[in-house]
């Protein structure tokens, strides 16, 4: 009874290994930078595509700014954000097609910001826009 007993428990634990290997979220795609479902409540959805910003007028508070970008495109894209005087404030992962990520900046302050996609030729063919932040 015992070996008996032994193999079952072993059998057991095999199985809830495979479960738990088999578990996660089924997001599409994604990225390091959390996707999908795992972005903060609140954050500012951003659409991607050759070559926009869906909006590509933002408005935000000051303080941490959580962005949900949406890759609908055929082709990479990121989004970086330029202060007045064209200094890089932030700049997220590449995001590639059919993905999401959560792009996070931390103290942003009150300001008016352009954002845009520096994969090279993107932003010559119009993918920026404007992010005011209150």
């Amino acid at each position: 009874m015992r070996v008996r007993s032994a193999g079952l428990g072993l059998m057991l634990l095999l199985l809830l290994s495979g479960l738990a290997a088999c578990g996660g979220s089924g997001g599409g795609g994604g990225s390091a930078g959390g996707a999908g479902g795992g972005a903060p409540a609140g954050s500012i959805q951003v659409g991607m595509s050759e070559f926009k910003f869906t909006p590509s007028t933002l408005q935000a508070k000051s303080g941490t700014v959580n962005f949900l970008l949406n890759n609908t495109g055929t082709t990479a894209h990121d989004m970086v954000i330029a202060d007045a005087a064209g200094k890089q404030v932030a700049k997220s992962e590449l995001v590639q097609p059919g993905n999401q990520a959560t792009f996070t900046v931390a103290n942003v302050p009150a300001g008016t910001y352009t954002i845009f996609c520096d994969v090279p030729g993107h932003r010559a063919a119009g993918m920026e826009g404007t992010l005011t932040v209150t």
